[in-house]
């Protein structure tokens, strides 16, 4: 039994570890520090959020950007395919606002909730949001809606003198934007985040073992959204039972795991003192 056990560990160590390098040969992250690059971002919210289903309007009549007051100080996150060189999917990261925390988030925006009347809750928070994927890289019927699989097509080796292609399944294509979400929050020593997820998504983030709480009604905006808190650490730490292939590249090999349990730990420590 013991040597069945450790069989079966090796096969998904190797599996994980295969999985793994496919992921980051396929897709490459970028944190938009630059003008250029977040003019991409624009351009591509443009295109889903305005031309496809006409949820927002771009900046003008004949402008291919759509971009908010919140733009100016949130960080934009882009996922590129390394082969074709396509745009994936973005989001965007915003922090508090400082200077006016009631006018920090979105979501204060459009949800009430009894959150948001603490300054220093809101202090603690940020929000993850202008999530979208292009569409040539979204879900297969069969796939679940978030962080869904993604089928390049892959050389298999030769056969008669031709080249054989298979049809090669990478998982969470859009993992690597949440890595980069969690890291600017957890750079900020913020493990609480807002989300608005659309409904469709909640199974998937299930099944991912992405632990969560409903904050309130759903928003009838977008076509429908939930709002969502969540807190890093506790979702590290499920995805790692749950999903440990989403989790490998989330957590960046752990690195983000490691930042979240030692924030958790200075908070637990500050609020013993305080107590």
């Amino acid at each position: 039994m013991i040597i069945k056990d450790l069989a079966k560990v090796c096969t998904e160590t190797i599996e994980q570890s295969s999985f793994t390098r496919a992921y980051h040969s396929t897709f490459k992250l970028y944190h938009c520090t630059t003008e250029l690059l977040k003019e991409q971002t624009y351009r591509m919210r443009s295109s889903i959020y305005c031309r496809e289903y006409s949820y927002e309007s771009p900046i003008s009549t004949d402008s291919y950007i759509e971009r908010d007051k919140y733009d100016s100080r949130a960080e934009h996150f882009l996922l590129r395919h390394r082969v074709s060189n396509e745009l994936v999917s973005s989001l965007r990261v915003i922090l508090p606002n400082k200077e006016k925390l009631c006018e920090s988030f979105p979501m204060q925006e459009i949800c009430s909730h009894t959150l948001f009347e603490d300054d220093n809750r809101i202090q603690k928070l940020c929000e993850i949001s202008r999530f979208c994927v292009a569409p040539r890289f979204r879900q297969r019927s069969s796939d679940g809606q978030f962080l869904s699989s993604y089928y390049e097509q892959d050389k298999a080796g030769r056969k008669s003198g031709n080249i054989s292609f298979i049809r090669r399944k990478i998982s969470y294509p859009q993992a690597a934007l949440l890595q980069g979400a969690f890291e600017v929050a957890l750079n900020a020593e913020i493990l609480d985040c807002l989300w608005m997820v659309e409904l469709a998504h909640l199974p998937s983030l299930d099944a991912l073992g992405f632990d969560y709480h409903i904050l309130g009604s759903k928003v009838d905006i977008y076509g429908g959204m939930q709002p969502l808190v969540f807190n890093i650490k506790h979702v590290l730490d499920s995805m790692q039972y749950n999903s440990p292939a989403c989790w490998e590249i989330i957590s960046d090999f752990g690195r983000l795991q490691q930042m979240a349990n030692e924030l958790s730990k200075n908070d637990w420590q500050a609020n013993l003192v305080n107590s």
